[in-house]
């Protein structure tokens, strides 16, 4: 704080501290309004599965609500890794909702694919799960965190998969 009063002037310094106060306050209020009850501890964890189509994920669901996977169709179909949120929607399920990019065949972002999924996890330590997922391609024009924004072909499959439990 001591560099920041030396580099501005007085008063520059005070026409600084309302909007110092305002950012404190903006920041502070940004809960996500989400208790530890949305993100079970059984939930959470590494999981592998298998698509209906036949491809394989890596997904890891984290204690916070973040998300990360991996698809063994990366290559092949010219995609990134995939991250975003998920949240507790019953006893045994979640949605989770993802978002990756998509590349033309010169590397040169093509779209952001959105996917949501319904997953049920089954047995004491949720190692085993289940579910479906639809997957929608969002071009420029379309907004991926708007689901209604897009207005191509949705892709529908089903996955299981299992725990990584140590």
């Amino acid at each position: 704080m001591i560099i920041i009063y030396k580099t501005i002037s007085k008063g520059n310094y005070l026409m600084l501290l309302p909007f110092l106060i305002f950012i404190s306050l903006f920041l502070s209020s940004c809960s996500n309004q989400t208790n530890a009850s949305d993100f079970p501890d059984c939930f959470v964890g590494t999981y592998i599965n298998q698509v209906g189509d036949g491809a394989e994920n890596i997904w890891n669901l984290y204690k916070d609500g973040n998300f990360a996977g991996h698809s063994s169709t990366e290559e092949v179909f010219n995609f990134s890794g995939q991250l975003g949120s998920w949240v507790r929607t019953g006893n045994s399920e979640a949605e989770i909702v993802f978002l990756d990019f998509s590349f033309d065949d010169e590397g040169v972002k093509s779209n952001i694919a959105r996917v949501d999924i319904d997953i049920t996890f089954k047995g004491d330590n949720c190692e085993e799960i289940e579910g479906s997922f639809e997957l929608r391609f969002f071009e420029d024009d379309e907004d991926p965190l708007d689901i209604f924004s897009d207005d191509g072909e949705v892709i529908k499959d089903t996955f299981t998969g299992s725990k990584l439990l140590l």
